[in-house]
């Protein structure tokens, strides 16, 4: 079976924040045993403000972040799908009150960024699927995370959640639904150990059997972290806390927007979305969030033979350019 993989932004949405580490996104949808995806994807993220803790907007300067996440999903099984990603960023700063030179000296400056693991396992089929799964991101290099530009945290993460979808099948029966919770656990400092409750929902239809839209909306509720500027007294780069302030201050937000994505062939995609953020705090506002990707289906030798296998129509087995490639996600 042809496993279609569009893209979901929703890893955008945490692009918003600032500072990036890769993450493999969980989808409800897996895909059958020995198939699987490469996919590179492109993103461009634009931020002319910073939000502070009572979600008002300051000029600060402007960001400008680009990343390359190269990814592999595979089904292991029917049910359990293991995903990798290697992504790569630089970003660039202009303004008047850099965090730290040279890195915030309106050059471009990038490194590789977090490794991402991810595992899913479908549960529950009918009438809605339901799938757990767990992540993590591991940096592969020692960066630096103290500046505007900076391409991610330099911290670890494991996130846990599940994912839930349907497709549509009487009315609307070219439309799906996903909604997706995960709670975060990551790497503590100054006493500080975040905690990241996030929350995203896509509305796909199929316009063609071989053009799709999708709605986006995504979301990040944390339940401790520091306020900026109350809980930042001195904000120099002398200041530990400050220095800090991207890993443990309390970064909530709420992201929009769309993706389309079409098949070129069998076996070849390209997709794009664009996202923006109308509400956040403790963090960069991002103004607009572009990504372009494509990605390739494959086949291993444990694989089905595809005369031997033709899934059927039903809900449980529809894959229809649902699944979607990782990307790099912004924990600042």
């Amino acid at each position: 079976m042809r496993c279609v993989l569009g893209i979901f932004v929703s890893l955008l949405a945490f692009l918003a924040l600032n500072v990036c580490s890769p993450m493999c996104f969980a989808q409800a949808w897996t895909p059958p045993r020995g198939e699987g995806e490469y996919a590179t994807v492109f993103q461009d993220l634009y931020t002319t403000k910073h939000t502070l803790g009572d979600g008002s907007r300051v000029d600060a300067g402007h960001v400008t972040l680009l990343g390359v996440v190269n990814s592999v999903d595979v089904g292991m099984t029917d049910k359990l799908a293991v995903t990798l990603a290697f992504p790569v960023g630089m970003g660039m700063y202009n303004g008047k009150t850099p965090h730290l030179l040279p890195i915030d000296n309106g050059n471009f400056h990038g490194a590789l960024q977090d490794f991402g693991l991810g595992l899913r396992y479908n549960l529950i089929s009918r009438p809605w699927l339901f799938t757990p799964f767990v992540l993590s991101t591991y940096p592969m290099m020692n960066y630096q995370h103290f500046a505007h530009s900076a391409i991610g945290s330099n911290a670890w993460e494991v996130r846990m959640g599940f994912t839930v979808g349907r497709r549509f099948e009487t009315r609307l029966r070219n439309a799906y639904l996903q909604a997706q919770y995960s709670y975060a656990l990551s790497e503590q400092f100054m006493n500080i150990r975040p905690h990241r409750n996030r929350f995203q929902g896509e509305f796909g239809y199929f316009l063609t059997s071989r053009l799709s839209v999708r709605a986006l909306a995504l979301s990040q509720v944390m339940t401790n972290g520091l306020e900026i500027p109350r809980d930042y007294p001195v904000r120099t780069p002398e200041s530990p806390l400050w220095r800090e302030h991207d890993r443990i201050s309390r970064v909530d937000f709420v992201n929009i927007g769309g993706g389309v994505s079409y098949s070129l062939t069998r076996s070849l995609d390209v997709f794009g979305s664009l996202l923006t953020m109308p509400w956040g705090t403790n963090g960069h506002a991002l103004k607009t969030g572009a990504s372009l990707g494509i990605s390739w289906t494959f086949r291993t030798p444990w694989a089905r033979p595809e005369l031997a296998y033709r899934p059927g129509s039903s809900g449980e087995t529809w894959q229809a350019g649902v699944n979607q490639p990782p990307q790099i996600q912004c924990a600042h």
